[in-house]
């Protein structure tokens, strides 16, 4: 994972970004005063999580491509 967001960072970031935007979205499954209130609740839950998650990912991504780019310029 590390080689692919090295060569690619925008891309990786933008799939991050995509998937924790799908998971939000799935986290209004059984949630009342949503498009989707009937769906089952541990499925808006897992949903949650899981958009939790990737942001997570998203931000240490972001936070290593950062720091990575100013030891590069630090050193170079």
């Amino acid at each position: 994972m590390r080689h692919q967001l090295t060569t690619h960072p925008i891309r990786s970031l933008a799939a991050l970004l995509v998937l924790a935007f799908c998971f939000f979205q799935l986290s209004a499954s059984g949630q009342s005063g949503t498009y989707w209130e009937n769906g089952p609740g541990w499925l808006g839950t897992t949903g949650w999580i899981l958009f939790l998650l990737s942001a997570l990912a998203f931000l240490v991504s972001a936070t290593y491509l950062v720091v990575r780019g100013v030891r590069g310029r630090k050193t170079a």
